[in-house]
């Protein structure tokens, strides 16, 4: 019997667990190691303190209402006046402000007060930025 590989597109990021507890998780959860996800019964969590914590994007129920997460945002190009700054590589949430990883390594903070308009279909948000980068 073969068994598909889960995909980051799959899931999505919950953070990083920072206590052992928490009523609301689904089943599993998934954790990268070597590259590859792998999941984790709920139940089994005690051992993942610390490790970033991955849900399958079918147990999210709110899904289905068109509602972007910040995670869907990997592989958009972001642009401030029309001028291309980069292609988003990663996001991190693990902070109080939600950060942009760029391609290049460059950091931006991704603030709805700098979010000008994101267009799903060309993969592309238009910022308007208080700084130079």
């Amino acid at each position: 019997m073969s068994q598909a590989i889960i995909s980051e597109q799959d899931l999505f990021s919950i953070g990083f667990l920072k206590r052992t507890h928490n009523d609301d998780l689904p089943e599993f959860v998934f954790v990268k190691r070597d590259g590859l996800f792998v999941p984790f019964r709920s139940t089994e969590i005690a051992s993942l303190m610390g490790e970033e914590i991955w849900i399958q994007r079918s147990d999210i129920e709110d899904i289905e209402d068109g509602t972007l997460a910040w995670q869907d945002l990997v592989g958009f190009t972001i642009t401030d006046e029309s001028d291309t700054i980069g292609t988003i590589a990663s996001i991190d949430e693990s902070t109080i402000n939600t950060l942009a990883t760029l391609e290049d390594g460059r950091m931006l903070p991704l603030h709805e007060d700098f979010i000008i308009a994101i267009d799903v279909e060309a993969k592309q948000i238009d910022v308007r930025l208080p700084f130079v980068l």
